[in-house]
């Protein structure tokens, strides 16, 4: 009767520490099962691989040494750690043994009658997935903390700046543009995608906004920004809904439309699907068209959905202060 192993980890990233309980469980059992812990969550500052990231990250490392044959199960979090383990077994199938080094768990798991192989602790001072992203946030040496097939694929992600620290929001900017258009008595639009309203939301906090602020629109798919801003289908297709074209023409045909002296215009990809090479996720590019001219700024951006927004939330006010301070 062939025996399983089962670990289970965030892996954010896999790192030598956990290759190496592969390793003892691959020596020790028939298989191995892999449990891919908070499977559910955003791409955070701690938690910058996705669920599906870090699936792939970990067979392209057991395949390359040929360890196997291993399963693996997402796993995501409860917010009763006594009722956990309970949790696991309800999702995953059977398995021989839990190897783990916390004594939090082994305890958990033994009370659940499962028989454990406890492992004696890694260098966790060097093998850390939370020392091991600090180091690439502060660009310093951290390749050989983690298998080779673990530095490439986190280099092709561009992991390092996906771990650049976020943008936090502030009220001032809020007050001050507010401020700078009224007292440039200057009107504003709004065109959002991917900020969803978000600009619209910080334009109209401040008490008297609608002394400034005219009207906004959410355009979320193609269909909508040809319809309702009169984008050019040819300019979709042929640079991308996520394009610097296509900024441009939302932030120029809001200006119209809604007859302000200034439109604003966001698209972007807040992730987790529709990220490839030349617009990750991440990317967002905005448009501010006044009755000559029509700018456009591709910012790029880390963190999870919230995050993007937010961050660029805070950006397009902070372009538009600029821009209302050139102004005599």
């Amino acid at each position: 009767m062939s025996e399983k192993g089962l670990i289970i980890g965030r892996f954010q990233p896999l790192h030598k520490g956990h290759f190496s309980v592969f390793q003892k469980i691959a020596d020790e059992c028939d298989s191995i099962m892999i449990g891919i812990g908070s499977a559910q969550t955003q791409r955070e500052k701690d938690n910058p691989l996705s669920g599906g990231e870090r699936i792939t990250m970990i067979k392209k490392t057991l395949e390359r040494y040929d360890i196997g044959p291993y399963e693996i199960y997402p796993i995501p979090d409860i917010e009763c750690y006594p009722a956990w383990p309970y949790y696991v077994k309800s999702l995953l199938p059977e398995f021989d043994y839990l190897y783990a080094h916390s004594p939090t768990v082994l305890r958990l798991f033994e009370r659940t009658k499962t028989k454990i192989r406890k492992v004696e602790k890694f260098n966790k001072e060097e093998w850390s997935a939370t020392k091991i992203r600090k180091k690439i946030r502060q660009g310093d040496e951290w390749k050989s903390l983690v298998p080779e097939e673990v530095a490439d694929y986190l280099e092709m992600i561009d992991i390092k700046e996906r771990l650049k620290p976020t943008i936090e929001t502030k009220e001032e900017t809020e007050k001050k543009v507010a401020h700078l258009l009224t007292k440039k008595e200057k009107t504003i639009a709004t065109a959002e995608s991917c900020t969803g309203g978000y600009i619209a939301h910080k334009l109209t906090n401040t008490p008297g906004s609608s002394a400034y602020f005219e009207e906004g629109y959410i355009t979320y798919t193609s269909k909508s920004k040809i319809k309702n801003l009169n984008v050019k289908e040819e300019t979709i297709e042929e640079e991308g809904v996520v394009s610097s074209k296509t900024a441009e023409e939302m932030a120029k045909n809001t200006r119209k439309k809604a007859d302000t002296d200034i439109g604003i215009a966001t698209t972007g990809i807040l992730g987790p699907g529709g990220n490839h090479s030349e617009t990750p996720i991440g990317t967002v590019f905005v448009g501010l068209a006044d009755e000559e001219n029509t700018y456009v700024k591709k910012l790029k951006f880390s963190g999870n959905r919230w995050d993007v927004k937010k961050q660029t939330g805070e950006k397009v006010l902070e372009w538009v202060i600029e821009y209302l301070e050139e102004i005599k």
